[in-house]
């Protein structure tokens, strides 16, 4: 998908800042938020490039082919600036955010917009989210700020009282598995199965196939399985699932607790994200204790969060922590 085009999903809020650019009324800072997989980056360089572009007072969209859409293209103009985590899973620092601030305060080279992209906005330390601050507050004309955000509660209210936010939500399931169904996946995939892990997110969904996920999905629940029967070791398992993305282990450990703790409160009527899983589940939750699986999701879920706040924390130990609870649930009973 070239970067001149939006997703289908994406007409709504397209058309809400078009409007506003035509009109003169663009503020100063956009806060992009919603789940991760909606393409709200994606958005924000279509966007970028069309408010750049020298052509796109005509079609409402960056043409591709002027000279300003090629320097976007290349990812070379000087006029829209992407600030992020230097390493994935870093911080923002406070000299990254200090370049932008002087940077924005400066005339356009290109003589139209100065665009700064910030992506993931909540990724800001402290000192780089204050140093911004005094920039938003005392926005320089035609420069516009876009901030992206996944988890926008992180970040001050200081910031986001000051940016327009524009929410992106997860599109209508038949659109979801529409588009999904017209990429060019190799193999039989079951989306609307992928879609349910993906909590509607179409990108996140495709992102899962792309990724071997569904792959390691299978690893993971036979290991659990196989755990619950004495079949397995829950320190061997724990070594080899850190060499996985542990963010995605963490993922498919709490969609497997979670389902079987609906199945339990519901007497087996709920409905599950892992529905082919509802026959071993069925089976597990005949020996597991309401009170251990509370416990389980909870402890899974404070980990989760450890992680996804950036935690220097050993991978390997807290897996090890998970595994050997969830064998001790059903050797104890």
């Amino acid at each position: 998908m070239n970067n001149r085009d939006i997703f289908p999903w994406q007409t709504k809020q397209w058309n809400l800042l078009w409007d506003a650019k035509k009109n003169n009324r663009l503020p100063h800072a956009l806060l992009f938020a919603g789940a991760v997989g909606l393409g709200k980056m994606h958005f924000a360089e279509a966007f970028s490039a069309a408010v750049l572009c020298e052509q796109s007072v005509l079609q409402n969209k960056a043409c591709g082919v002027c000279h300003t859409c090629g320097l976007v293209r290349a990812k070379s103009h000087p006029d829209l600036i992407r600030v992020m985590p230097e390493q994935a899973g870093q911080m923002i620092k406070i000299d990254q955010i200090r370049g932008v601030v002087n940077t924005s305060n400066e005339t356009a080279m290109q003589g139209g917009y100065k665009i700064i992209i910030i992506n993931p906005a909540q990724a800001m330390n402290q000192y780089a989210a204050n140093a911004l601050l005094k920039t938003l507050e005392e926005a320089t004309p035609k420069t516009l700020f876009i901030l992206i955000s996944e988890q926008n509660l992180r970040l001050p209210l200081t910031i986001k009282s000051r940016c327009q936010k524009i929410i992106f939500q997860k599109p209508e399931r038949q659109i979801a598995l529409s588009w999904l169904q017209s990429q060019a996946v190799s193999g039989d995939v079951d989306w609307g199965l992928v879609l349910n892990m993906a909590e509607g997110a179409p990108l996140q969904a495709l992102a899962l196939v792309e990724k071997g996920t569904m792959t390691l999905r299978q690893a993971i629940y036979s290991g659990l399985s196989d755990l619950s029967h004495g079949k397995a070791d829950p320190l061997q398992l724990a070594a080899k699932w850190q060499e996985h993305d542990v963010v995605m282990v963490f993922n498919l450990l709490l969609y497997w607790a979670r389902d079987l703790l609906r199945l339990q409160l519901t007497d087996q009527q709920a409905v599950l994200v892992n529905d082919d899983y509802r026959a071993v589940f069925s089976s597990l939750i005949q020996r597991l204790s309401q009170q251990n699986l509370i416990h389980f999701v909870e402890l899974a879920q404070e980990r989760y969060k450890q992680i996804l706040n950036l935690q220097n924390l050993n991978r390997q130990l807290l897996l090890e922590e998970l595994l050997i609870h969830w064998t001790n649930y059903y050797v104890s009973r």
